[in-house]
């Protein structure tokens, strides 16, 4: 079975069963922001390309993905898309993926938020 959010698909049985190997209880918040960080990665990528990074930067901080001055996607951003009122439940989410094996960086503070670096190996995209 796959899942599919705007145009990225991933195999959502593996998932499910590389959360339950680490009992980690998933809900449909985690898939989300899962995906809105792999959209946003694409997004500034491309961005990038044909900006170049301080412009694509400046496009995502103005947009209000990026929290101010930085690269990091902000938490009062990715909680509208999972509907919880605290950036807590982001925050929450975020450290279950990283024990999935999501590499994850965070940078606490209103200057701060959430960069995703790197997948694990199980993890795949679908085409």
């Amino acid at each position: 079975m796959e899942v599919q959010y705007d145009n990225i698909k991933l195999d959502f049985w593996t998932f499910l069963k590389e959360a339950y190997k680490r009992n980690i209880k998933l809900d449909l918040g985690h898939f989300i922001i899962l995906m809105k960080l792999l959209e946003i990665n694409k997004e500034y990528r491309d961005l990038i390309k044909k900006y170049g990074k301080k412009n694509a930067r400046k496009i995502m901080e103005d947009k209000g993905v990026f929290s101010k001055n930085s690269e990091y996607v902000s938490g009062e951003y990715l909680k509208k898309f999972i509907g919880r009122s605290s950036r807590g439940a982001v925050y929450s989410r975020i450290k279950d993926l990283q024990s999935l094996g999501f590499e994850i960086e965070t940078k606490p503070g209103a200057l701060g938020g959430y960069k995703l670096l790197k997948t694990p190996k199980w993890f795949k995209l679908l085409d």
